[in-house]
């Protein structure tokens, strides 16, 4: 009987882990560039802590542009740009035919400009000024620094169809071509900036006592409100508590009662407020020059609103059944507030109370009861500078500590600004540093990474 063959032994099978290793063995001795660009990196490195912080008159922004080259590359040169620029919408007074012809206009509040590498700007790109520089092969860092003057732009803010104020930074690449030149640009990096606001007076309460009056298409025609107390610690910084005691309360309209004669008035007892809130109002005038003509235009937003808790309410209510409304308490700033004049936009706060005033002796359900809204403005003082830092004669400009000088902070002018930014090569502890193009460079490994992402 014919006996079987023997079968060989199969081979061992490499496990997952057995494969990666491998991999990462054979990209460690593996020469081959991982990619056949000749600019295989060219961004913008700002650190986080420069990134993600507001930026005031006096700060310095520091940063560097990395560029890396896989071959010899003749270029012109690497600039820096650092732009300020606005944009508002006005509407085109002189075009009736349209009610919505708004346009939107720009304004340039500095655009600076710095190489960083090769020829400068000043100069002209032929071949008279002599041969081009040559980038070799490798990752190159240059280091700059942006020193913001002391003076007050605009603030950093953006409003869908209303105006728009941008800081940005990016850095460009430009290289010889045969019919025009070559440009690469890197990702532009917003800068968040915000002037110094000083306070014009010391900390005081504001008084409140206003009455207000009942329009003729109301229910409560005849009906009056009057609000009395008091907010106190203004002008205030943004993001601060800001205390308040309030009282509200309905009483006749004698000027209605005047002009009603006999007719039917209701009880003023069964008119109630049931609601109070506050509302922080900003408001924005932007201003623009359309066919040689000056042109304005308002805006106004609601960014904060607090419904008030009537002071003898029950847990969990903030509705009320008395022609009394009382309430104290704290109202939370936001952080983001920060007045402004430039000229072309100014930004100014408002506080802006309502008073829901309802008839209760109407025949009609709660559910479908007509209110009558109240409403009173007042004008809101935000500051940047704590006004706890003053004293009396700082608010007369009689102190000479040049950091508080309030006549030192000068206000950007028409189209341009009274001073711009000082833009240098270096400026703080990085140095520039060069890595030669290999498989220890820090982008050649990242590059082959990315282009072997399945075996990690």
């Amino acid at each position: 009987m014919q006996q079987p063959l023997a079968s060989s032994a199969p081979e061992p099978q490499k496990t997952c882990h057995g494969a990666i290793v491998s991999k990462y063995a054979s990209l460690a001795t593996d020469d081959r560039p991982p990619t056949t660009d000749r600019v295989a990196e060219f961004i913008l490195d700002i650190p986080d802590g420069i990134r993600n912080m507001t930026q005031h008159p006096g700060d310095v922004i520091v940063g560097s542009v990395v560029v890396t080259v896989t071959k010899p590359t003749k270029a012109l040169r690497i600039k820096l740009t650092f732009l300020g620029q606005q944009r508002v919408y006005v509407r085109d007074m002189s075009n009736q035919a349209s009610l919505l012809n708004y346009t939107n206009v720009d304004y340039t509040i500095f655009d600076k400009q710095l190489t960083l590498w090769g020829r400068d700007l000043g100069k002209d790109d032929t071949a008279a000024n002599g041969p081009l520089e040559t980038l070799q092969p490798g990752t190159m860092r240059v280091p700059f620094s942006i020193k913001i003057p002391r003076v007050n732009y605009p603030s950093s803010i953006k409003r869908e169809k209303t105006c728009r104020v941008r800081y940005v930074i990016w850095a460009t690449l430009e290289r010889p071509g045969t019919f025009m030149d070559h440009t690469i640009l890197t990702d532009k990096e917003e800068i968040h900036f915000e002037p110094i606001a000083y306070p014009t007076r010391p900390r005081e309460a504001l008084q409140i006592n206003n009455t207000i009056y009942g329009t003729l298409e109301t229910s409560t025609a005849h009906i009056a409100v009057v609000v009395t107390g008091g907010i106190v610690q203004l002008p205030a910084v943004a993001g601060d508590r800001v205390a308040y005691q309030l009282e509200a309360r309905t009483q006749l309209d004698q000027r209605s009662v005047t002009n009603s004669g006999n007719q039917h008035l209701a009880d003023i007892n069964q008119c109630v407020i049931r609601f109070m809130r506050v509302y922080i109002v900003e408001r924005l005038k932007a201003r623009g020059l359309i066919k040689g003509m000056d042109h304005t235009q308002a805006y106004s937003k609601d960014i904060h609103a607090v419904t008030l808790i009537p002071t003898n309410s029950k847990p969990g209510k903030v509705s009320n059944s008395e022609s009394v409304y009382s309430s104290n308490g704290h109202i939370r700033l936001p952080f983001d507030m920060c007045p402004f004049d430039s000229k072309q936009l100014e930004r100014t706060y408002e506080l802006r109370i309502e008073c829901d005033v309802v008839d209760k002796s109407s025949l009609l359900d709660k559910m479908t009861r007509q209110k009558s809204t109240y409403t009173m403005h007042m004008p809101l003082e935000i500051c940047t500078v704590s006004p706890d830092t003053f004293d009396a004669a700082a608010y007369q400009n009689a102190y000479t500590n040049e950091s508080l000088n309030i006549s030192s902070i000068a206000l950007p002018p028409h189209h341009k600004a009274a001073a711009e930014p000082k833009v240098a090569v270096g400026g703080w502890e990085l140095e520039r540093s060069f890595i030669k193009w290999d498989r220890l460079n820090p982008t050649w490994v990242e590059l082959a990474r990315k282009r072997n992402t399945e075996y990690i």
